[in-house]
């Protein structure tokens, strides 16, 4: 019995070591990453706010000068872009293209790389539509000691979520897009009253009205204002089956027309990314090239 008892005990103390050694690891990640930021706040003169349910992010709010705005609530569609950089690379691993935003519901899952990060959430219910925060996600809450080989993303890095929020409806910010790109690339068009801003290369020569049931045979060439996407087709469709831009573009051309369009994204695929050919990112303007080729009533 003695024996037996002695056995028993031995294993159960083995156990317990063995548990205390992991935990005891497990707290050595947390201790490191806490000391990484402490040092990297004290060298940078920042002022981080502790997560208050101390999971062990921290987080740095930009209110809008002047707001009075409530901070958004779960219910609330926000417009934002997003970066991601490592604390110790410095890299830049993910980051929203400056021709476009992102826009979700702020109780909705945020994440990257297939990874729900809860913080963004959170900290957004904080935040006053039209401000900027930064969330120092530690590693054990980002993607731990694995890191992700195939994004260059290193074992334990902490990472540095930086969110602009923006006050302004899709079909303003739309706007903006369009204009700084036009600017940027020496580009001269005139904004139609749809919000679509319009190139004509040639006047047409036809003399067949197109209508939302015309079929219009067309070519096009398509690209997403970062030319990530880009498509070209000649196609044979119905007016009323494309893209709202299009149903009301065709109808103010002829036969023989060459014009460019650029199309907000309230006016293309707007919040949903598509899948046509290839996926065009949600809220994306577009830069269309069209050649009216024949007009069938």
């Amino acid at each position: 019995m003695i024996k037996k008892l002695s056995l028993y005990t031995v294993a159960l103390l083995a156990t317990i070591v063995i548990f205390s050694s992991c935990k005891k690891e497990y707290e050595t990640i947390q201790m490191l990453d806490e000391t990484k930021l402490s040092e990297y706040f004290a060298k940078n003169n920042i002022t981080a706010i502790p997560d208050s349910a101390k999971t062990g992010y921290y987080y740095v709010l930009n209110q809008p000068a002047g707001s009075t705005d409530a901070p958004y609530k779960r219910t609330d569609s926000v417009r934002y872009q997003i970066n991601v950089t490592g604390l110790s690379t410095g890299t830049v691993y993910t980051s929203t293209n400056a021709t476009r935003n992102e826009g979700q519901r702020v109780g909705s899952a945020f994440g990257f790389y297939n990874k729900g990060i809860p913080a963004i959430a959170d900290v957004l219910r904080k935040l006053q539509p039209g401000g900027t925060t930064k969330i120092y996600l530690p590693s054990y809450l980002a993607f731990g000691k694995n890191g992700i080989p195939t994004a260059g993303i290193p074992s334990n890095e902490i990472m540095i979520i930086t969110v602009t929020t923006f006050k302004e409806a899709q079909k303003v910010l739309d706007d903006k897009h369009i204009t700084a790109y036009l600017t940027a690339n020496g580009i001269t068009a005139v904004k139609d009253e749809s919000g679509i801003y319009l190139q004509t290369i040639t006047a047409g020569t036809g003399t067949d009205l197109i209508n939302l049931n015309s079929l219009v045979n067309f070519s096009y060439t398509m690209k997403t204002l970062d030319a990530v996407v880009t498509q070209e087709s000649t196609i044979t469709v119905l007016p009323k089956t494309l893209i709202p831009a299009f149903r009301i573009m065709l109808p103010k051309f002829t036969k023989g027309s060459k014009v460019r369009m650029f199309i907000p994204s309230v006016l293309a695929y707007g919040n949903a990314a598509s899948t046509a050919g290839s996926t065009i990112p949600a809220n994306s303007c577009l830069d269309y090239s069209v050649e009216i080729l024949a007009v069938t009533n």
